[in-house]
């Protein structure tokens, strides 16, 4: 992977991790595209990152990131 798209992930978990954001929300083609979804969940459990899946109302699959779990409601 180029350094390039672990800085990108990195500093989005980064940017969670140390409180500057209590959560985050990317596209999972932004992720996919910086990276891959395999080094958001390595870099996310080694700062201690939860991950979510999420779909909006537009269809749009999204990756957040938070300190917190993330439990479901139903």
């Amino acid at each position: 992977m180029p350094d390039t798209d672990r800085t990108w992930i990195d500093n989005w978990i980064d940017a969670v991790a140390d409180g500057s954001a209590s959560m985050s929300q990317r596209r999972l083609s932004s992720v996919e595209r910086n990276g891959g979804v395999e080094a958001a969940v390595s870099a996310a459990k080694a700062r201690g990152v939860h991950l979510a899946k999420l779909t909006d109302d537009e269809g749009n699959v999204l990756v957040a990131g938070s300190l917190h779990p993330f439990e479901p409601l139903c």
